[in-house]
């Protein structure tokens, strides 16, 4: 790439002002048409739910409908984001809610996957885990929903009347730290129904 140099001295104000604005329009324009890119196997297309996050969903919404609540749609935008996010936190072994790879917190990462996260009630679980403990495999959908049912602010999240639909993933690395990552992002905006693998 080149670099553009302008000369005050060759242009009057008036002029100068509106060549820098013509050019800083040319170069925003290049800008947005330039597609961001997300990390690897994160794109909403790619996103599917298999056989783990369909278990966690059965649990969830078991447990809701104990509670007097609705069930959880799984989508397909908000399950891509949750998906982005598990994928990097057991590719560079961390456990936080801001995405090291883009560092996205959850809400812009579900408005990056195209979900309306900004126009609704959103939230968001993450767990990381391996090994048994009492009869249970800690990277299991029972071992995160059980975590997380022991804890105030996730159960909370996992019995909000203000959630109609449900992002899940998990992605193992048994190269990291706790091997299992486990991201549920919740929203109250409706979602297209998530592609099952």
């Amino acid at each position: 790439m080149g670099t553009v140099q302008q000369s005050r001295d060759r242009l009057p104000a008036a002029r100068h002002r509106v060549h820098h604005l013509r050019l800083m329009l040319a170069l925003l324009a290049i800008v947005l048409a330039v597609p961001v890119a997300l990390t690897s196997g994160s794109s909403v297309a790619g996103y599917c739910s298999g056989a783990p996050e369909l278990q966690f969903l059965k649990l969830i919404n078991t447990y809701r409908a104990e509670n007097g609540l609705g069930k959880l749609a799984l989508g397909q935008h908000i399950g891509a984001a949750a998906q982005h996010h598990s994928k990097d936190m057991a590719a560079r072994n961390y456990l936080e809610h801001t995405t090291l790879g883009t560092r996205r917190g959850p809400e812009e990462r579900m408005i990056a996957h195209k979900y309306a996260a900004d126009e609704t009630f959103w939230g968001e679980n993450i767990y990381a885990g391996f090994g048994v403990k009492n009869g249970v495999d800690l990277g299991s959908a029972r071992g995160a929903f059980n975590w997380w049912k022991a804890s105030p602010d996730h159960n909370a999240n996992m019995l909000s009347p203000k959630f109609s639909v449900i992002g899940i993933d998990r992605a193992s690395n048994s190269t990291s730290k706790f091997h299992n990552y486990w991201t549920t992002d919740f929203g109250g905006a409706s979602d297209t129904a998530a592609t099952r693998c």
